[in-house]
């Protein structure tokens, strides 16, 4: 697996390269626009070159986008349905000038809907979204939810579906797996039935071979939890067992694996990734955050009395 991080753009897209490059990263992911407004950049020809120019001084290595945690493919009000969709189509012209093959966005979230009738409306965004994107080779790539509240694409029934439904345009559809939003929505990989499982599961519903992409997180919360909270690798309720498996499973040597936590967890849980690479299986199932000793006041001094 190509190990990276999610890297900062502060200052331009191009930057983020020299992250990479300071932490070791094999792929990364980042923002190519605010990822909480709907302003959209714009992108001089000087910009698209520089950022062109850095990723291939860089080796040319994997960038996965990140898009927009606004964009709603299911919205019930056609403004903000017809502005999502507007959104995820600029994000795939932006990614195709740059030369960034892939894309991670949630398919959205079924508020006041049936989960049916809002997968058939995610389908139907993503349909048209790719009829006006033919030729372009940036892909699109479903990245599973934890399953909080409403939001779609917790199951790889639902994942399977939305591709599905998105009939013949679907066929470009890939999927980028979280591993902590797996483990919110009750998929269990830390035992070797399991994992394998899992990936016989995924095969079926999806296809293993539009895997494109993985968020290696560890789960602040329990098995089934259904909420989205990010920890550090090895630290958190996943443990250590899947995250070997992964980075040491061949059927994706070639596939991108970013850790996106604050760069104070990230880079470590990054080179403890790295260092489960042709490691043998870690007896320890979980690792213990050290305690952080607080000094002891200082001792208070008796004034002189006179």
């Amino acid at each position: 697996m190509l190990l990276g991080v999610h890297e900062s753009v502060a200052g331009g897209l191009e930057k983020a390269f020299a992250h990479a490059d300071t932490h070791a990263d094999e792929a990364i992911q980042i923002f190519t626009k605010n990822s909480n407004q709907w302003k959209e950049p714009n992108l001089s020809a000087l910009s698209v070159a520089a950022f062109r120019a850095a990723h291939a001084a860089w080796g040319g290595r994997p960038v996965i986008a990140h898009d927009s945690y606004l964009v709603n493919l299911c919205a019930d009000r056609s403004d903000m349905l017809d502005r999502s969709r507007a959104a995820l189509f600029a994000e795939m012209e932006r990614c195709e000038k740059l030369g960034v093959s892939c894309i991670a966005f949630h398919p959205g979230a079924a508020v006041d809907m049936a989960r049916g009738p809002a997968l058939d409306l995610v389908a139907e965004s993503l349909s048209g979204i790719l009829e006006r994107a033919r030729g372009m080779k940036t892909r699109l790539c479903l990245e599973n939810t934890a399953g909080q509240g409403s939001s779609l694409g917790w199951s790889l029934e639902e994942i399977g579906a939305i591709i599905e439904r998105t009939g013949t345009q679907g066929e470009r559809l890939g999927v980028c797996l979280d591993t902590q939003h797996l483990f919110a929505a009750g998929y269990d990989l830390r035992t070797p039935s399991g994992y394998d499982a899992f990936f016989s599961e995924l095969d079926d519903k999806i296809g293993i071979e539009r895997l494109t992409a993985f968020h290696l997180n560890d789960s602040k919360k329990p098995l089934g939890h259904r909420v989205d909270r990010h920890e550090e690798i090895g630290m958190g309720e996943i443990g250590l067992y899947p995250f070997w498996r992964l980075v040491n499973d061949a059927r994706f040597d070639r596939v991108a694996g970013v850790v996106e936590l604050p760069p104070e967890m990230a880079i470590p849980s990054l080179r403890r990734l790295k260092d489960l690479r042709g490691a043998p299986e870690p007896q320890q199932k979980r690792l213990v955050r050290p305690l952080e000793l607080t000094p002891p006041p200082p001792k208070a001094t008796r004034r002189a009395t006179s």
